[in-house]
């Protein structure tokens, strides 16, 4: 009988033969992710209480509060042993981190930003910068890397301006489609990172330059300039990660979007990996974009559009969304659909068998190398590093 512990099967098969066996709180909790800081990245008694039935996925961004990497590590491995202690069937979670600059880690190597690192137009550079950003975090057992931003950037009052490759579409689609094949090209200690590009779509065409406003981006210009270096991504790269944008467009918020993160991401440009919201997102659409008479209204047209995690923490995808599947009220399949994706690329990452940070000299010897940190000036034909 076959069985998902079975490593020599594949990740979709393994996934599927796992959900059949899994509770509604199981599923529930594997669209949910945790952010385990306030002020005390070592509270673990609150962690264990918010993964009582596993959890999806678990922000790592406050990592910068510790001292050392061995810190880093150890408290990836203790949290990641809490969530899996809770699993009934011992689900890792997936830990994520910022990717854009480099990790936010000790000892890790920062580069420039997007835009400065736009103006070298070498995609073997930026690919060879994104192979050391995986590197590093993969050996922090972090597998879910944010990152690249394939925004095309044409308006400077927008904040984020400096996150782009720059405003030129086939630029952007060159350096991220090189930066995800460097994210997901290695195998670091038994596990394969996976990018989550950012941030789908037209988000920096918004209004006046604004954060997270409405985005007004016909159809043609939509899918030419600015979903051209997702699916440069996509197809280039086999992109595993989406992070949809704050902006509603054209009257639709993204993240609760069937047209956009269905028809458009999914069955039109191809994508099948998984989808991951920006922090608040969920909670966005109801209380920004005033969608939903609740929260977990929004929250199931966010999770039917195709937003398979709820991030950083549980606003939508709640109790009372719960409630709605086990009711009736909500078709299961809905449900399933996000949970099947979340567990197949868990298992692409090769979580089950390896879901631990490493330790001691083998940590240090993946994380810190000095060619890491010469590398931008090891490149005479651009001096502009220098």
């Amino acid at each position: 009988m076959k069985s998902y512990r079975d490593h020599t099967l594949g990740a979709k098969e393994r996934a599927s033969l796992l959900l059949k066996e899994m509770s509604l709180d199981e599923k529930m909790a594997q669209i949910n992710c945790v952010f385990p800081f306030d002020q005390d990245a070592y509270n673990f008694e609150k962690i264990q209480q918010e993964t009582k039935y596993g959890m999806g996925e678990v922000s790592t961004l406050e990592m910068r509060r510790m001292e050392t990497l061995d810190e880093v590590a150890a408290w990836q491995r203790k949290v990641q042993k809490i969530v899996m202690e809770n699993s009934a069937h011992q689900i890792p979670a997936i830990f994520h981190m910022e990717g854009l600059c480099g990790a936010f880690i000790q000892d890790s190597t920062s580069f420039p930003s997007g835009i400065g690192r736009g103006a070298s137009f070498d995609p073997k550079l930026e690919e060879q910068i994104a192979e050391i950003v995986s590197r590093q975090e993969t050996a922090c057992g972090i597998t879910h890397i944010l990152a690249p931003v394939l925004d095309v950037a044409r308006d400077p009052r927008m904040g984020r301006f400096g996150e782009s490759y720059g405003e030129d579409a086939s630029l952007v689609s060159a350096m991220g489609a090189a930066y995800t094949k460097g994210i997901q090209k290695n195998t670091v200690a038994s596990r394969k990172a996976e990018s989550v590009a950012k941030h789908f779509v037209a988000f920096h065409n918004s209004q006046g330059g604004i954060h997270g406003t409405h985005s007004e981006t016909p159809t043609r210009l939509l899918e030419e300039v600015f979903a051209k270096p997702f699916q440069a991504a996509i197809t280039e790269s086999d992109l595993k990660g989406i992070m949809p944008c704050y902006c509603s467009v054209n009257g639709e918020d993204v993240s609760a979007s069937h047209n956009m993160l269905t028809k458009l991401l999914r069955e039109k440009m191809g994508f099948d990996g998984m989808c991951i919201s920006d922090y608040g997102a969920v909670g966005n659409a109801h209380s920004v974009h005033h969608i939903g008479e609740t929260f977990e209204e929004a929250g199931a047209m966010c999770l039917h559009a195709g937003m398979d995690i709820e991030m950083p923490s549980c606003t939508g995808y709640n109790e009372k969304l719960k409630e709605m599947f086990s009711s009736g009220k909500l078709d299961i399949h809905i449900l399933d659909t996000a949970v099947l994706r979340v567990l197949e690329g868990k298992f692409r990452m090769g979580l089950f068998e390896n879901p631990y940070a490493l330790e001691g000299k083998e940590l240090h010897a993946l994380v810190m190398q000095k060619a890491d940190r010469t590398l931008p000036c090891g490149r005479p034909e651009n001096p502009w590093y220098c």
